[in-house]
């Protein structure tokens, strides 16, 4: 086990995943750290899948409100390979699929309803054209998020479902 920081501006290179070698796996933190690490945003590095599971199993079985997520060499760039989090560690900055699906579409059609109101009195309202023209695109934003998300996941499925030769 080593301990690299996230970022040193003073190492060549800087970033911590290009410090690793290929095989290795880094445990990143959420929400705290473990008291007997650096206070300053660190990646604990294991040169097998295993021992980093045993060590965030273990630190999550002391500190509840941990999260921690399991990285290859490629670092951030990708998805972790495994988040585990204590039973108060859940992730509060997530927005989850229902969420994108059912406020982006009421926003959308609350939109074009106030833009269709606006344009049945002629533009003589103005609040309901100005409501609907900002309260629209954010749900527009919102369904076209989830749609690349889910795009993405298939794409993934397929390649993966796919033979090596």
């Amino acid at each position: 086990m080593r301990v690299l920081p996230l970022f040193d501006p003073k190492a060549t290179p800087q970033s911590w995943n290009e410090r690793m070698s290929p095989g290795e796996f880094a445990v990143i933190f959420s929400n705290l750290q473990p008291l007997d690490l650096p206070k300053s945003p660190v990646a604990v590095i294991f040169s097998t899948l295993s021992e980093a599971e045993a060590y965030v199993t273990a630190q999550v079985e002391a500190l509840p409100a941990l999260r921690c997520s399991i990285y290859d060499d490629n670092g951030l760039g990708r998805e972790p390979i495994r988040v585990i989090a204590g039973a108060q560690g859940h992730d509060r900055n997530v927005i989850s699929s229902g969420f994108r699906r059912w406020v982006g579409g009421a926003l959308l059609l609350i939109g074009l309803i106030l833009g269709f109101i606006e344009w049945r009195a002629d533009s003589k309202l103005m609040w309901a054209g100005t409501l609907g023209s900002r309260i629209g695109p954010i749900g527009f934003i919102l369904l076209i998020t989830e749609l690349g998300i889910v795009l993405t996941d298939r794409q993934k499925r397929r390649k993966e479902q796919q033979p090596r030769p």
